[in-house]
């Protein structure tokens, strides 16, 4: 059974949501580990030997290459490891395109996104400027495809995380200026394994907020 040790943040959420969508269920594949990061339990010794780096999500898969174990950490490793391992991404032009969006999403969307102080905490967003030119891109991509990829991939679990962050932490801003973005986000959260990681009363609350956007309810 594949350990993962997280906390519900947007990075921790992507591992959950990778795994939901590659088939592996909530205690019969995986098990959750809760790791509090407010309490800073990601500096106690056992946890630094799986992640040296004291951060979440981290993962231990006691089947991995050639059957043997593998300790993983870095959440866009994480979500290449799963896709390659259990979600069928099988060609080299497949991962390099997901890859690119899945580092992307670590590298550029989340300090968009997120405003933190000086703990790390997450205390406002950026997604409140109408005019960001990054979600202004973001949305023009998405203009004319469902997915980043067109079909969905762990691409959009990488970059879906973070946007499906805002709406439940931050109700008050509207991402209504970025139409693309916003049925992205909707479609998103209508699948299953988002259900399964937010939660069925999360899941609608997300649904009906990006319905809320596009139509200005």
């Amino acid at each position: 059974m594949i350990d993962v040790y997280s906390w519900p943040t947007p990075n921790g959420h992507k591992v959950h949501i990778m795994l939901e969508e590659c088939g592996q269920r909530l205690d019969r594949d995986w098990r959750a580990h809760g790791v509090d990061i407010g309490a800073g339990a990601q500096f106690e010794p056992s946890f630094l030997k799986i992640s040296p780096n004291n951060k979440i999500p981290a993962m231990v898969d006691p089947i991995g290459p050639n059957g043997k174990p593998i300790s993983l950490f870095e959440s866009g490793a994480i979500l290449m490891y799963l896709a390659d391992a259990y979600g069928g991404l099988d060609t080299p032009k497949t991962r390099a395109a997901a890859a690119a969006w899945v580092s992307w999403a670590n590298a550029s969307l989340d300090p968009v996104l997120f405003v933190e102080n000086e703990r790390g905490g997450v205390v406002d967003t950026k997604a409140r400027d109408p005019n960001n030119k990054r979600l202004r891109r973001l949305d023009d991509v998405l203009a004319s495809r469902d997915y980043l990829l067109g079909d969905f991939s762990v691409a959009d679990v990488a970059v879906g995380a973070y946007l499906l962050y805002v709406p439940q932490f931050f109700p008050d801003v509207s991402f209504a200026p970025y139409p693309a973005l916003a049925r992205y986000m909707g479609r998103l959260a209508l699948r299953d394994a988002y259900a399964k990681a937010f939660g069925a009363d999360a899941r609608r609350y997300l649904v009906q907020k990006c319905v809320s956007y596009v139509d200005g309810d």
